[in-house]
């Protein structure tokens, strides 16, 4: 990939959370945030967790035999969901590229309701979505993101981010969907934005 550093997090492909990797090119200069650890060549002190890294490194092999059926699960179910979505809400915007984008991740702004409701409200379907990014998950800003695309921030808190994994179905599509649908009314009803539209 001729990259100088790459850094990686377990859990992405299904190992241990909270194990991570950095690729560090031969001759590429860094610095250690915290001084010691001769074991990790001055690079970092502490122990090394030696049953995470050998939990993520089988992870990673298991991953690396299985990823294009996994790639191939993961983007059927999201093309299925971006074609039942108009059928269930209206007036939405999808913001992921429709093909230079990873196969598990959808990005969607409904508009004229908050996003954080609509996660809420999901989760008390037993439904797991997001708002956002983990990295940025703490803060309540409009995503800069969104907004250096061209989202109003209106839009831009509107979204919910919605990801793919090997245990999810076609099924789970429609189940998601039925409930995005009541939740998305619900909202919508309370909206003084959407109220000002109609």
């Amino acid at each position: 990939m001729d990259v100088d550093l790459l850094s990686f997090a377990a859990n992405t492909f299904y190992g241990p959370t909270g194990m991570g990797g950095l690729y560090i090119k031969r001759g590429t200069l860094i610095w250690p945030f915290i001084d010691g650890g001769v074991q990790e060549n001055n690079k970092r002190a502490g122990s090394e967790n030696l049953i995470g890294i050998i939990g993520m490194g089988v992870a990673a092999e298991i991953a690396k035999t299985v990823l294009p059926e996994r790639m191939a699960h993961n983007l059927s179910l999201k093309n299925e969901l971006i074609k039942q979505l108009p059928h269930y809400v209206d007036e939405y915007i999808i913001n992921t590229h429709p093909t230079e984008s990873l196969p598990n991740l959808l990005s969607v702004s409904i508009q004229y309701i908050e996003g954080e409701s609509v996660v809420l409200m999901l989760d008390d379907d037993n439904i797991a979505t997001s708002t956002r990014s983990a990295c940025a998950s703490g803060s309540l800003r409009s995503s800069h993101v969104l907004l250096s695309i061209g989202r109003s921030s209106a839009d831009a808190q509107g979204t919910i981010v919605i990801s793919f994994g090997i245990d999810n179905t076609i099924e789970d599509i429609t189940t998601f969907l039925t409930s995005l649908k009541t939740i998305v009314t619900t909202l919508r009803d309370i909206s003084p934005l959407y109220q000002k539209r109609k």
